[in-house]
């Protein structure tokens, strides 16, 4: 493969409109003075997926870049440059468009209890090839009311869709909310949501969510915060709750049994005296769907991600990305995506040592 002349692009913030507030720590992470809540609690830092607003279809999404060419939208950077960035073998594959979806989410209340579809799904009723896995990486929490930051996740044993359909129609908040599991988490929790699978999260949570490159959700709350959901945008415009209600997964779990399935389990891949780096392993699903690895107390290490692309997410300290096509000064709260034409590259720390969220499409 020829050598990149595109560099690693950095990712500007793109902040994106929800229907919750947040954005206190996201802020705080990107280093903005006075940071604060709002309704625009996510940033899609490697993003070509357009988002499903109340107000239409919105390109507000697409991942804003520092100026490379005269270009400073991911989108149209990629058009110009496809097979750098994403490699030969890819842009045949999924052509110009992401594989792969990675933001920043930070909420200041209670998400929606949902669902996201799978592949089989999505491509039998929405005509879309993928679903929405998604894997989240905690960050940093606050403590909001009374309750320590929590997410909610998973069925307990005795619901089926009979029971569903009815709690939905009646909007029986505390009866979904029993069927619920509640974990506290903390900053270096790590956990797999599979398509299917309830969940939500909850009040003080910021975190790195890696996810199947939809907007796809279904909740089966109408109430978010002081906003009331439109019954399309409950259900995944045009299913209708009957369809949409066989997006869950009923299968009810004990909570010891919730933590063994979606909790990642952090396996060791390099250890030496320039840092170390661990993949995140949530199964063979997320494996299917995207990988995830950190980078701890790096001096000085060489990485390769064997012709892949990669969002880059720098969670700690202060140093370069040194690569075939120069170096790249880079620190705690920036953003960057990595073209797959680069192949070896180092990790060199300049002050503190660096920790980095690395996600990367499938292996194969």
């Amino acid at each position: 493969m020829k050598k990149s002349n595109i560099g690693i692009i950095q990712i500007l913030p793109t902040r994106v409109f929800r229907i919750y507030k947040g954005g206190y720590l996201l802020e705080k992470f990107r280093g903005l003075k006075n940071p604060k809540d709002s309704d625009y609690p996510e940033d899609w830092i490697l993003s070509t997926v357009r988002a499903l607003q109340p107000y239409g279809i919105s390109d507000e999404s697409i991942s804003k870049i520092k100026s490379i060419e005269g270009i400073d939208n991911l989108e149209v950077l990629i058009r110009h440059f496809p097979e750098d960035i994403l490699g030969k073998g890819y842009v045949k594959k999924f052509g110009y468009s992401l594989n792969l979806l990675v933001k920043f989410l930070d909420s200041s209340i209670r998400l929606t209890l949902q669902a996201h579809p799978s592949k089989i799904f999505s491509r039998k009723y929405l005509n879309f090839y993928f679903g929405k896995a998604e894997a989240w990486y905690i960050l940093a929490t606050r403590k909001i009311g009374k309750e320590n930051p929590y997410v909610l996740i998973g069925f307990k044993p005795g619901i089926n869709k009979d029971i569903m359909r009815k709690m939905v129609k009646e909007q029986d908040i505390k009866g979904m909310l029993s069927f619920m599991h509640k974990v506290e988490v903390m900053p270096g929790d790590a956990i797999f949501v599979a398509p299917g699978i309830p969940h939500t999260i909850g009040e003080g949570v910021f975190m790195v969510e890696t996810q199947e490159p939809t907007d796809f959700t279904l909740s089966i709350e109408k109430r978010v915060g002081i906003q009331i959901l439109k019954e399309k945008d409950c259900h995944i415009i045009g299913l209708g709750w009957n369809r949409a209600l066989d997006i869950f997964n009923y299968q009810g779990y004990s909570l010891a049994e919730v933590k063994e399935k979606y909790w990642m389990k952090k396996e060791l891949l390099v250890s030496n005296k320039g840092g170390k780096l661990y993949r995140l392993n949530g199964g063979e699903y997320m494996k299917s769907c995207f990988e995830i690895m950190l980078l701890e107390r790096a001096k000085d290490i060489e990485l390769s991600f064997e012709g892949r692309f990669a969002s880059i997410v720098i969670t700690k300290g202060e140093g370069i990305i040194s690569t075939n096509v120069g170096d790249y000064e880079i620190k705690e709260g920036e953003t960057y995506m990595l073209p797959a034409s680069i192949g070896k590259h180092k990790y060199i720390a300049t002050k503190e040592k660096l920790s980095v969220v690395i996600s990367l499409p499938p292996a194969n």
